[in-house]
């Protein structure tokens, strides 16, 4: 059975970053091959979520209340397998045409060197949310390449780092104001799902079928977490098309 390749358009290069051009880049780059996308991301992004909801930890509500075990396994392990689906997706925007394997396998070769870069930019993003938020967002916005890179250009830990530092010269703040909207348009998205997810669990609670709705309602939300993961993956890309 022949495999069907990604269809998915590249985007123009273009000299000057625009915000309102990498939201249409974005969405020009998903809307035809979306559900092949999914469907790569889902079993790193939704199936891990809906377990650690149904079957891990309760959510802290407040942060006294997370702990290095809970820290670990609702935010570390989720990350870690999350990150394979950011790189294939990338790689799969990246590359049209690609077998889905490849773009798994591209994927899978690329996060060690990723995740030692990830690790290492933890401590300079740190500082500067530490200082009043605006530098950790510029110092995130300056590394949002970082993706991509890991997967198209397979460099070494902090290589990568210096070229997604080289490669966003001069566009740090436009990025960063394009992740301002996205941070307020995730928070929106995020508190709709939760609302959607427990009305449908509460009306099944009502039904008598309470497992049902608990499952329903974690689908929601993991759903959402995926579109957000494959969204923030081809908006890297492309940008990082753009940028060389």
């Amino acid at each position: 059975m022949k495999k069907q390749a990604f269809r998915g358009p590249l985007p123009d290069v273009v000299v000057k970053l625009k915000s309102s051009e990498i939201w249409q880049g974005m969405i020009t780059v998903l809307r035809p091959d979306f559900w092949t996308l999914f469907a790569i991301a889902a079993p790193f992004t939704v199936l891990v979520d809906m377990t650690l909801t149904l079957f891990g930890p309760d959510q802290p509500r407040i942060p006294a209340e997370y702990t290095p075990r809970t820290i670990v396994i609702l935010i570390l392990i989720p990350g870690l397998i999350g990150a394979i689906a950011q790189l294939a997706v990338a790689h799969m925007i990246a590359h049209p045409g690609k077998a889905p394997r490849a773009a798994l396998a591209a994927g899978l070769a690329a996060l060690p060197a990723y995740l030692a870069a990830l690790f290492l930019s933890v401590l300079p993003t740190g500082l500067g949310f530490a200082l009043l938020i605006i530098p950790g967002l510029y110092v995130t916005a300056r590394l949002f390449l970082m993706v991509p890179i890991a997967v198209v250009e397979r460099l070494g830990p902090i290589p990568l780092l210096k070229r997604s530092w080289a490669l966003t010269e001069g566009e740090g703040w436009v990025i960063l104001w394009f992740l301002v909207l996205a941070i307020f348009f995730v928070l929106g998205a995020g508190l709709l799902a939760q609302g959607v997810g427990a009305a449908l669990g509460s009306v099944l609670t009502l039904l008598g079928i309470k497992a049902v709705g608990s499952f329903l309602a974690s689908l929601v939300s993991a759903t959402v977490t995926a579109v957000f993961s494959i969204a923030s993956a081809a908006a890297s890309t492309i940008i990082y098309l753009k940028l060389r």
